[in-house]
């Protein structure tokens, strides 16, 4: 068990949280992988109070950023994951993952918003056009964006 893990859980069992000063002894990495520690213990609560230490002591970490918009996912909170996604790819700029573009993709998704799905889609397999996933996932939302599209009537021509 990882330091960070240990100390979070032994506060937690006296009703308290860490502070800001004992967190910030620990590296992007390990808040990390604690985060990851945390959800695997069903103790997404924890999780999810590091995460926002983590943001706040490392906001321009890949790591928390990833970490951060999983956990948000897990939760079901599909605004803060597209904040957390997008800030990722930014600090990943033209090196963001084909696992950060599909979890984007996923993301809107089920935010209902099949367009703008596919409008990333489409960026994506600009960028990795031999990812099976990404295409798979384009041509799924291509599909989808043309059966939603409003069929017009005929015009007659008199």
């Amino acid at each position: 068990m990882s330091a960070l893990l240990n100390a979070m859980l032994s506060q937690s069992a006296s009703g308290q949280f860490l502070t800001m000063r004992e967190v910030s002894k620990f590296t992007a990495a390990e808040i990390r992988q604690t985060m990851a520690d945390l959800v695997g213990n069903d103790r997404v609560d924890l999780a999810d109070a590091l995460s926002a230490a983590g943001l706040s002591l490392y906001p321009d970490s890949e790591d928390i950023l990833a970490m951060s918009a999983l956990l948000a996912e897990i939760k079901s909170d599909w605004d803060t994951a597209e904040q957390l996604l997008t800030q990722l790819m930014t600090q990943q700029g033209q090196h963001t993952t084909p696992f950060t573009w599909r979890h984007l993709i996923r993301v809107l998704r089920c935010q209902c918003e099949p367009g703008k799905a596919l409008l990333m889609a489409k960026q994506a397999m600009t960028a990795y056009p031999e990812d099976d996933i990404l295409r798979d996932e384009f041509l799924s939302l291509q599909e989808l964006v043309s059966e939603q599209m409003p069929v017009e009537a005929p015009t007659q021509l008199h």
